[in-house]
C-alpha cells in the first residue's frame, strides 16, 4: 500500500514537473517574442530618428536656398529701384502705384511664409502617421 502510495506520488509529481516545463518553455518563447519585439521597435526608432534628422537638414538647406533666392530678388529689386531713382524715373510713379508695388512685396512675403508653414505641416503629419504606424504595429 505504501509502495502504491509512492507510486501515486511520483507519478503526480512527475505530472507537476512535465507542466512546469511546459510553462516555462512558453515563458521562454514570450521572453523570446519580446526580445524580438523590442529589438523591432529599437530599430524603427532609431530608423524614424534618422529620417527626422534628414527631414530637418532638407528643411535646413530649403531654408537656406529659399532665402538665397529671396535676397538676390531682393537685390535685384533693390537695384532696379536705384536705377530709377537715380534717372529720377521714379518720381513719376504715382502714389498708387507705390501702394501696389507694397501689396505685391506683402504678397510676397506671405507665399513664402505659407509654403514655408505648409511644409512644416507635410512634415509633421509624417512624422505623426510614421509614430501611429509604429505604434500599431508594435500593439500587434
Amino acid at each position: 500500500m505504501a509502495e502504491q502510495l509512492l507510486d501515486q506520488m511520483i507519478q503526480k509529481i512527475n505530472q507537476i514537473m512535465s507542466s512546469l516545463d511546459g510553462t516555462i518553455a512558453q515563458i521562454n518563447q514570450m521572453r523570446g517574442a519580446i526580445n524580438q519585439m523590442s529589438q523591432s521597435f529599437s530599430e524603427q526608432t532609431v530608423a524614424m530618428t534618422e529620417n527626422i534628422r534628414l527631414i530637418v537638414e532638407v528643411l535646413k538647406q530649403f531654408r537656406v536656398q529659399s532665402t538665397k533666392s529671396l535676397q538676390d530678388l531682393s537685390d535685384d529689386f533693390n537695384l532696379k529701384i536705384k536705377e530709377l531713382w537715380d534717372k529720377k524715373s521714379i518720381e513719376a510713379i504715382t502714389e498708387e502705384e507705390k501702394k501696389a508695388i507694397e501689396v505685391i512685396k506683402q504678397a510676397s512675403q506671405a507665399v513664402t511664409d505659407n509654403l514655408y508653414f505648409a511644409q512644416l505641416l507635410n512634415i509633421i503629419q509624417s512624422i505623426r502617421e510614421e509614430t501611429n504606424r509604429i505604434i500599431s504595429a508594435t500593439q500587434s
